[in-house]
């Protein structure tokens, strides 16, 4: 009986877990990337503008000018999540800003990077850079 009650435990606290990653209102986690990041939307220059909600985000596609330096500004609209972006030193959770220029052309993958329930694992989007 001890073992049953101690996996039922286990799986109610790891449901609590997922659902408080998804609806939380958990503080930007530090954060050591070597590119300029704010927590208030940029205004100047090109801009890319990321919402992210359960469990999407706001477009399927991003796109910018490879060379050229750009502002990612994202948004966590419901729930808690966050996005990185594969070959890239992207790491934002909540809300927030980073500043960079990706110089190769190609198709990075933009994930969320916080998990956030059962459909985690389906929010991508993809960064186009021409």
């Amino acid at each position: 009986m001890n073992k049953k009650w101690t996996l039922l435990v286990s799986a109610v606290a790891f449901s609590a877990m997922l659902m408080t990653a998804c609806g939380g209102e958990k503080e930007q986690a530090a954060n050591t990337n070597t590119a300029t990041e704010t927590s208030a939307a940029a205004t100047t220059g090109t801009a890319i503008n990321i919402e992210a909600s359960n469990w999407k985000f706001n477009q399927d596609t991003y796109e910018v000018k490879a060379g050229e330096e750009f502002t990612i500004n994202f948004s966590s609209t419901e729930g808690f999540h966050g996005i990185g972006i594969e070959g890239l030193d992207v790491d934002i959770q909540k809300d927030g800003s980073k500043t960079l220029k990706v110089d190769q052309p190609g198709e990075y993958k933009i994930f969320c990077n916080v998990i956030c329930g059962p459909d985690h694992g389906k929010m991508v989007a993809t960064l186009v850079v021409k």
